[in-house]
């Protein structure tokens, strides 16, 4: 019975980031942007090429034998709600807004609670939904144990990838708009000018919070919650209207920095990672808006598609050192 949890837990996170990213590629082509559309086709190749591998990896049957939920699991399901109803309320009855919010929850717990942290963040990303899709407090509290739930029953796979939390938190939301029949909000997509200062600040954030994280080991919590407090503060005075909109960016981009370092290896492919955050970030204003965790699911399936293309350029090396062995093996043989 744990084993069918696990593997649901993975086919869930699964199938939400190839939604997102499939529906980005197809509002990328339809706005004429063929070049962004054929690096959305690769990356979704290889999104399903690593969560393939993280299937077999982690939730093969030897692999599951011996797993079961523990008191750690009520604890953090706990936590996961008491982040969401406390973001939702200093975001919208404090009027504080979504960024500082999730920033102040974050960074809080990371000092005063770390080992419930995560699963608090996670909560935080549940509680930065607009009010116009989760009006009230009653309904994040549904969107929180739908998360929570998720958060236990995924906690054997996608581990160090920077945005799973997000992704968690993004399905618990989007299942509780679908069931009260709460419509979600849409966009547009940004100008040229806009996105190439998106993609900028993309970057700054994934690998500021990679450096805060592993190179001063503040921990992905901290070094997160860091990065979007600051940008939650200075680029709406920087940028005025449109520093929300990059502070929104920076949010996003530093899930993606929250990965370890055994997932993306350092800050050049994290730069890769924020590129493509960026890119499906401004390609995903068109629809399912206004649900926090979705920038924690443009986190996710960016870092997971830049491992999954170091994995796949691993294996063509070593085919390719192969081929070119096998004749230099004959002829030492033939000697």
């Amino acid at each position: 019975m744990v084993g069918l949890i696990l593997k649901a837990g993975h086919l869930i996170l699964a199938f939400m980031t190839v939604l997102l990213f499939s529906l980005s590629l197809v509002v990328s082509f339809s706005e004429g942007v063929f070049v962004v559309a054929g690096i959305f086709a690769l990356v979704i190749i290889a999104l399903l090429d690593e969560k393939r591998r993280e299937f077999i990896k982690n939730l093969a049957k030897d692999k599951i034998e011996g797993a079961s939920f523990v008191k750690a699991d009520f604890h953090n399901f706990l936590a996961l709600i008491v982040g969401a109803l406390t973001t939702y309320t200093l975001s919208v009855n404090f009027d504080l807004g979504a960024v500082v919010a999730s920033g102040l929850v974050g960074l809080t717990v990371g000092l005063m609670v770390p080992k419930l942290a995560v699963s608090a963040y996670c909560g935080a990303f549940v509680g930065m939904s607009s009010a116009l899709l989760l009006p009230n407090q009653t309904y994040v509290l549904l969107a929180a144990v739908i998360a929570g739930g998720l958060f236990v029953a995924s906690k054997a796979v996608f581990n160090g990838f920077g945005g799973k939390l997000g992704t968690i938190a993004w399905t618990g939301v989007v299942c509780t708009a679908l069931i009260t029949g709460q419509e979600f909000l849409t966009g547009t997509v940004p100008d040229a000018n806009v996105s190439s200062m998106i993609i900028a600040y993309a970057i700054i954030g994934a690998v500021v919070t990679r450096v805060i994280s592993i190179r001063f080991k503040h921990g992905p919590v901290i070094g997160s919650a860091i990065v979007v407090l600051a940008a939650g503060l200075l680029l709406p005075v920087i940028h005025g209207d449109g520093g929300t909109l990059l502070a929104v960016m920076v949010t996003c981009a530093t899930y993606a920095g929250m990965s370890n370092g055994e997932r993306v290896p350092n800050e050049g492919y994290m730069a890769i990672a924020g590129i493509f955050a960026a890119l499906i970030f401004i390609f995903s204003q068109p629809f399912i808006q206004g649900g926090g965790g979705k920038l924690g699911t443009t986190a996710f399936g960016s870092v997971i598609a830049v491992q999954g293309m170091i994995m796949m350029a691993k294996q063509y090396s070593a085919k390719r050192a192969r081929k070119q062995a096998g004749p230099e093996t004959a002829r030492v043989t033939d000697r």
